[in-house]
């Protein structure tokens, strides 16, 4: 197929997070995407260190646990470093004119920030590098039993971007 005939979106993008008291996480990324032409996967990048205009710079520890297809196949998959992202390459067999799920699962040893007066989970759910639209995006945070005084405050839009256009419920 000529090149103008590819295109390819995220019709989902759904994220389940896990937070264990010890401040590691653990995310499961279930990523829909729609190919038309010919491709031969995905690429998922996840940003890893942050430097914020308070002077608080942090890395996070991060380990790839599987990557499936949406049935629990695994998926071949190169890991590598770019920039202050951990890029992901998914091989998909077969992605030509259709619909195929990626499932991402990981761990973060060190993602809470743990603060004098609070703890904090700064978490990029989509992360900023895609290059193609996300129709719709969605994340579930669970938290340990007990935790008070919570509060919670999404972010939207492209790298930079104070927007709030999410819905939040606690």
């Amino acid at each position: 197929a000529p090149a103008a005939a590819r295109e390819l979106r995220v019709e989902r993008f759904d994220a389940q997070i896990t937070v264990d008291n010890d401040g590691s996480i653990e995310a499961t990324e279930t990523i829909r995407v729609r190919f038309v032409g010919s491709w031969q996967g995905l690429y998922r990048t996840i940003p890893v260190e942050y430097r914020t205009p308070q002077g608080l710079n942090f890395t996070l520890l991060l380990d790839v646990l599987a990557v499936t297809d949406g049935g629990g196949a695994p998926l071949t998959y190169e890991l590598g470093r770019d920039r202050h992202y951990r890029k992901l390459k998914v091989f998909l067999p077969d992605a030509v004119d259709a619909a195929r799920t990626i499932v991402v699962r990981y761990q973060v040893a060190n993602a809470l920030r743990f603060f004098e007066d609070h703890d904090e989970l700064y978490w990029n759910v989509t992360g900023d590098q895609w290059d193609v639209p996300i129709e719709a995006a969605s994340a579930r945070i669970t938290l340990p039993p007990g935790v008070t005084g919570l509060r919670a405050t999404p972010f939207t839009g492209v790298f930079g971007s104070r927007a709030q256009d999410a819905d939040l419920e606690v």
